[in-house]
């Protein structure tokens, strides 16, 4: 008994060890609202809208740094993946990013150091390419 109950904890303390997996949802969408500067006897009419998501970003480094990795992309069928590859020797530190239409705003976070590839899953038949977001998993 005792040797059953520790192969057990060898065997759940080996599956600890692997690296972990990591889904990522995307907001669906965004509201967001615009700052406007006018001239002098102008003003800005409008408010909030809406934007949908478009694609998912890695990007070296912070955001803000504006150094996104390019993924390898493949299309099976109807689907795209698009696939990136985690090198921590290359910038200590990676973030996943989800970019919106018709605007600038892109929800990022860092990623887990443990962390050595993303894959985002596309359906190429709806929306602009490269298609709706359907998954983003890092491993």
């Amino acid at each position: 008994m005792k040797h059953a109950a520790a192969l057990l904890c060898a065997t759940l303390a080996a599956g600890g060890a692997h690296a972990q997996q990591e889904v990522i949802v995307c907001p669906p969408a965004i509201l967001a609202s615009t700052t406007v500067t006018t001239a002098d006897g102008w003003e800005p009419v409008g408010g909030a809208a809406e934007y949908k998501l478009e694609h998912a970003q890695l990007f070296s480094g912070h955001p803000s740094d504006e150094v996104q990795v390019t993924p390898d992309e493949s299309a099976k069928g109807k689907s795209l993946i698009a696939q990136w590859r985690i090198r921590h020797e290359q910038a200590p530190e990676f973030w996943i990013g989800c970019a919106y239409r018709h605007t600038t705003v892109v929800l990022a976070r860092k990623l887990d150091t443990r962390l050595s590839r993303c894959i985002a899953r596309y359906d190429q038949t709806d929306g602009p390419p490269p298609g709706h977001l359907q998954s983003l998993t890092c491993s």
